[in-house]
């Protein structure tokens, strides 16, 4: 299979804006990733804890500036993972999408990239949801694979990297060299509660995993199975 050419940070930078969008909702911002479009409904994937942060109804803010209502998707298949599904219904706008691989080639050491929105802490105390929503700031990060697992912890996360992640990121896009999706940023490294520490079947890391799980930046591993499994779902 041919490789798509490798992107320059700055290309790379510019394909993390137009893919990623903001999720809002009283006392909620997280990040969001474009992640398909059918005619005018629009797929958006972020974590589960992002939504967890906040109660429904869930606005979306897309690369334009334009704000859409979102309606909330149950899919089964995501429950054992730290993901959530919206969709959206924009029928005057065409927005780009992710570029998701048939597999991922990722390997440690590989350079990834995450660009995603964090609060601006100066409007924190800002009453209305529309304030909160605007003043945002995209922060793109770059760094390099630290671990992949072979099975997924807890929640799904499986791919470690050293990208300095702020809160409000959760849920972005990560991105290889090559501008494809290859997971979904989700926890910070060295956080304050509890980091993962059981695999999903129930067995533990080995203590030297642990350890660079923890000092570790973690996403949780997309796939294209992932659109085949909710096509038939739509507003």
């Amino acid at each position: 299979m041919v490789r798509p050419t490798p992107l320059s940070v700055e290309q790379l930078q510019k394909l993390a804006k137009t893919i990623t969008v903001k999720i809002a909702a009283p006392e909620l911002l997280g990040s969001g990733t474009l992640l398909q479009r059918q005619r005018e409904i629009y797929t958006v994937i972020t974590n589960a804890h992002v939504l967890r942060a906040g109660k429904s109804p869930y606005q979306i803010q897309t690369p334009d500036g334009r704000v859409y209502q979102a309606t909330v998707l149950q899919i089964a298949e995501l429950q054992q993972n730290d993901l959530a599904v919206l969709q959206f219904r924009s029928p005057d706008m065409v927005y780009p999408v992710a570029n998701i691989p048939d597999a991922s080639n990722l390997q440690v050491g590989d350079e990834v990239f995450v660009g995603g929105f964090i609060s601006n802490l100066a409007t924190q105390k800002q009453s209305t949801q529309t304030k909160k929503i605007f003043n945002t700031e995209f922060v793109f990060t770059s760094g390099k694979v630290t671990l992949l697992l072979d099975k997924a912890l807890e929640q799904g996360y499986q791919i470690g990297y050293t990208n300095d992640v702020r809160k409000g990121m959760s849920g972005a896009p990560l991105l290889n060299i090559h501008g494809e999706v290859v997971g979904i940023n989700s926890l910070h490294k060295d956080p304050l509660w509890e980091t993962p520490e059981v695999y999903q079947d129930g067995s533990q890391p080995e203590a030297h995993l642990q350890e660079l799980i923890t000092r570790s930046s973690m996403a949780v591993p997309i796939r294209k199975e992932l659109l085949q499994n909710h096509q038939g779902n739509q507003l």
